[in-house]
């Protein structure tokens, strides 16, 4: 990809460079459909990198200046502090796009040994908020999404590692479920809040502010909240309180990394959550991966030096990503039973995970050798995601 920073015809030691280099690396990113940018501090030089379809790729680099700095100016269009030195900070940031459409933004700004480094992530336009049937599952897994969502309690866990597209799943559920027939009340807990959708009530966490998701949960409950969403699982506390909502009548949505529905509910026991109980919340787990799909002007093919980039992928070979998913429906199914009593009697991951699959649940591995064979990602991209074989 070829995106040139340093075009502005200006020198790093100009102050107004980094107002410039800012400038055109947001609305480079905008048009390329990048979801984050980082801005990286190195010895002599900034990097500046572009997250597109998952994968972190160098788009510039620019001498560092004592007069221009890229990610202080970040922090002054956040409302971010500078004198707050060596302390990670985060803020909304909003930038205007072509059109003048103002896309919202979430600054993070980390301090390095070469001074601060920031990550700023786009966040998604209110109006692209995908419903299920736009998210690339098959039909049984729609289904047996939408089957959940017409619950009335129980929790559904979204599984896998950072950039899996989770949060799209859970904003997608709880879109249909405000979408549906009858009007009933939707609360996230989130944090942060990764898009704002108009149809459901959204907070964010505040702890130093005293709203912690302890407090949140509480509140939550005396708001007659009938659905709610806990954004993700990262401890025991957050557990047990999401746990205790789904049996007391409510319908709860988290994400949780882990690698397999075995290591998911491997996670659970670990956080000493007993058996009986998850068996009594726990209603469904997606397990689910995100491949990058080969390009469809370029096809992926390697072009001759003299050959212009593609337009559509910006050299990448790969434009756009295709979920592979496994789901587990675990109210009253045979299957949740023998995975319950694996559980209960401490099997592996890996030996829950073969329960699944002689249940007849494909392999993340079997999904992705299909799309390979029909053309559609390459085992590149399988290794990628997937990595070998087991």
């Amino acid at each position: 990809m070829q995106v040139s920073l340093t075009s502005t015809q200006r020198s790093s030691d100009d102050p107004n460079f980094a107002i410039e280099v800012v400038k055109q690396c947001l609305t480079d990113a905008l048009n390329c459909g990048a979801s984050d940018v980082h801005f990286q501090p190195r010895l002599k030089r900034w990097e500046v990198s572009f997250r597109i379809d998952g994968v972190l790729q160098l788009v510039d680099s620019f001498d560092r200046s004592d007069q221009s700095d890229p990610v202080s100016r970040l922090m002054a269009l956040a409302g971010l502090p500078s004198y707050r030195g060596g302390v990670p900070q985060e803020g909304p940031l909003r930038w205007q796009a072509n059109g003048g459409i103002e896309r919202e933004m979430r600054l993070g700004i980390f301090p390095t040994v070469h001074g601060n480094r920031a990550a700023i992530r786009i966040m998604d336009d209110r109006d692209t908020i995908r419903r299920l049937d736009q998210l690339g599952f098959d039909e049984s897994t729609q289904q047996q999404l939408r089957s959940l969502c017409d619950s009335r309690d129980g929790w559904l866990l979204v599984a896998g590692p950072a950039g899996s597209g989770k949060t799209t799943t859970l904003y997608a559920c709880l879109t249909y479920i405000a979408a549906g027939d009858f009007s009933r009340s939707v609360l996230a807990i989130e944090d942060p809040i990764e898009s704002v959708i108009d149809s459901i009530s959204q907070s964010q966490l505040q702890p130093t502010s005293g709203m912690t998701l302890a407090s949140a949960m509480r509140a939550a409950v005396r708001q007659d909240a009938e659905v709610l969403l806990v954004s993700e699982i990262r401890d025991v506390d957050t557990a047990e309180a999401v746990l205790a909502a789904s049996m007391t009548g409510h319908l709860c949505f988290s994400s949780i990394h882990a690698g397999s529905i075995g290591a998911t509910l491997r996670r659970l026991a670990q956080m000493k959550l007993p058996t009986f109980a998850i068996q009594s919340g726990l209603r469904g787990i997606l397990c689910q991966r995100l491949l990058r799909q080969i390009c469809s002007q370029c096809a992926g093919r390697p072009r001759a030096e003299s050959a212009p980039e593609c337009g559509l992928c910006h050299g990448t070979g790969y434009r756009g990503r295709i979920p592979i998913a496994q789901m587990l429906d675990l109210a009253g199914s045979s299957i949740g039973q023998s995975v319950f009593d694996a559980l209960e009697s401490g099997r592996s991951t890996k030996e829950i995970d073969q329960i699944t699959f002689q249940a007849g649940i494909d392999s993340l591995h079997d999904q992705a050798a299909r799309l390979v064979e029909q053309g559609k990602t390459d085992s590149a991209e399988v290794f990628r995601v997937l990595g070998r074989t087991e």
